[in-house]
């Protein structure tokens, strides 16, 4: 039976349907057919052998298999510790972990939950809520803390990089995975989840959400130690996350 070997952990709203996307255009990775398969993030989960089978596809020469569940990166709740449920289950496995500006993740997650329905509709948003956990998804540090003490490899990624540089940006990653970086220049510029380009298809013309500019600066208050604390992690300037 194969079980996967890598998983793409988070955060929500940060690209991983694209890293998916793209790591599977390598002869090195197989990712599941279904980008989130949701298995760890619940306290009963079904049967492991048809989680498995997820991994069944490809040669079967592949160095790594792998799916991508955003909310596996989150806070305990209900008593659920994910990271240590995913340690007991797959062992000391590599994590790949893509994080981006915390106030812009809050947006583009209650964006996307006002095109699903679940939020009310309006062009701003004045108030800060967690509902759907869309404040707490964004306490980088406190979760990250939870993953370090379970896993030994955690290779945090920023989506800054991968809007800067895509083709640097995969390299940087196939290098960390120990792989020779096979993926075209042609499969780099795949756009998906694109909300501006799901509201026109909806034939939508309202303008997208945005930010009241003092609840954008509260949240960078809010999230201002996870910021310092990611920062000292990666030992990286991410000041411009702190900053209008």
């Amino acid at each position: 039976m194969r079980q996967p070997n890598l998983l793409i952990i988070g955060a929500q709203k940060c690209g991983t349907t694209w890293l998916h996307h793209v790591l599977n255009k390598s002869a090195h990775l197989y990712g599941s057919r279904k980008k989130e398969l949701n298995y760890w993030n619940k306290k009963t989960r079904g049967d492991f052998n048809e989680y498995c089978r997820n991994f069944e596809g490809g040669t079967g020469k592949e160095t790594y298999f792998y799916e991508s569940t955003p909310h596996y990166f989150r806070l305990p709740r209900n008593g659920l510790n994910i990271a240590r449920g995913i340690r007991e289950g797959l062992g000391d496995i590599p994590l790949l972990l893509m994080l981006r500006n915390p106030v812009d993740r809050y947006l583009s997650c209650i964006t996307h939950h006002m095109m699903m329905n679940r939020f009310d509709w309006t062009e701003e948003i004045t108030e800060i809520s967690d509902h759907l956990s869309a404040l707490s998804l964004g306490y980088y540090r406190r979760i990250y803390d939870l993953y370090s003490a379970e896993f030994s490899t955690i290779h945090t990624l920023l989506y800054d990089d991968m809007v800067a540089d895509k083709r640097a940006f995969v390299t940087d990653v196939m290098t960390r995975l120990g792989l020779r970086d096979d993926i075209a220049n042609s499969h780099l510029n795949a756009v998906l989840n694109s909300k501006t380009k799901k509201h026109r298809r909806a034939g939508d013309l309202r303008p997208l959400p945005r930010l009241n500019p003092e609840v954008a600066q509260e949240l960078r208050q809010i999230y201002r130690d996870d910021v310092l604390g990611m920062q000292d992690i990666l030992h990286r300037d991410l000041g411009h996350w702190l900053r209008p």
